[in-house]
């Protein structure tokens, strides 16, 4: 009898998970890949969710799913209860052994080359059994469909489903080789740039280049440039910027050792730009398991003793 309740309450709680993860993915489909199961048997656990409910969850449609307001109530407590499980289940198994696993993060390239790699040696040392996954790249991936478990992401949070923890920023620095000033003399005011050759920086979100932007006595001016060189990515921005293909305005933690051993120089000092904050998100109402907690906490400390990327006031912010 009682390995029958316990069958029983496994099953449901293998529903619940693939309840809520459909809700969060937005299809079976999705679901069931983030989940490693058959589409066939995410769908008979929900049925059979419903039925034992008497209650219907989901509304199905062939192109979408959405959450019925009976849906959305039960979605809202079920996600507390698989927290305070998963909770109790990891604190038991933390007690006994260190941290381990796989763990998936996305971030912006140069975040990734410039500053995440060269010091993930420090975080193999503290958790050898822990693995990271990283891609470094600009695009926005979805994190719940593609089962990312927490991303680095530059300017500000668009997603408002995904918790994010304010943990750094950084400022551009408007800079050139000393050869190419040379030869084109230094733009007096910002709008003195048009005359020059600047390399853009293509944004990954609206497929553009953006402008450039200054702030001096309170008011910002942006200008939108005929660049002689667009890329899409601060990588190559830098690298253009150190070839001399133009003026770059670039963030700081990207030029900082080139500005000092002057393989670039600065321009137009007197106009500061604007700050960029620096979030780590993640998917919320799950709690994190050990292996990424611990991550995101070696992320927010990298962050707040970086020079060019630490916060100039205050500690890191919540949600």
């Amino acid at each position: 009898m009682a390995w029958r309740i316990i069958l029983r309450t496994m099953d449901r709680i293998a529903a619940m998970t693939a309840f809520v993860r459909v809700v969060e993915a937005g299809t079976f489909t999705r679901a069931a890949d983030t989940l490693d199961l058959p589409n066939a048997t995410v769908t008979r656990l929900i049925q059979g969710l419903e039925e034992e409910l008497k209650v219907r969850l989901l509304h199905r449609t062939t192109r979408s799913v959405t959450v019925t307001p009976e849906g959305a109530t039960y979605y809202e407590r079920v996600v507390r209860l698989l927290a305070d499980l998963s909770d109790i289940e990891s604190s038991a198994r933390q007690s006994l052994a260190s941290p381990s696993g796989r763990v998936r993060v996305e971030t912006a390239a140069a975040l990734g080359t410039m500053v995440i790699l060269p010091a993930l040696g420090e975080f193999y040392r503290a958790y050898p059994k822990v693995e990271i996954e990283l891609n470094a790249g600009n695009r926005y991936a979805d994190l719940v469909a593609e089962g990312i478990d927490c991303a680095i992401r530059v300017g500000a949070v668009t997603e408002q489903f995904l918790v994010a923890r304010r943990v750094g920023e950084f400022q551009f620095h408007t800079c050139a080789t000393p050869a190419l000033l040379a030869s084109c003399g230094r733009p007096a005011a910002p709008e003195g740039l048009h005359e020059f050759p600047t390399v853009g920086l293509a944004s990954a979100r609206a497929g553009r280049s953006l402008p450039f932007r200054f702030l001096k006595d309170g008011q910002v001016q942006e200008l939108v440039l005929q660049h002689r060189l667009v890329v899409n990515d601060t990588n190559s921005l830098a690298a253009a910027g150190t070839a001399g293909l133009g003026i770059v305005q670039a963030p700081t933690y990207a030029v900082h050792a080139a500005l000092a051993d002057r393989r670039l120089v600065a321009v137009l000092e007197e106009w500061h730009t604007n700050t960029i904050p620096v979030h780590v998100v993640y998917p919320p109402n799950r709690y994190l398991s050990a292996k990424v907690r611990v991550f995101i906490d070696w992320v927010i400390a990298l962050f707040e003793h970086h020079e060019f990327l630490k916060r100039a006031h205050g500690r890191v912010s919540g949600p």
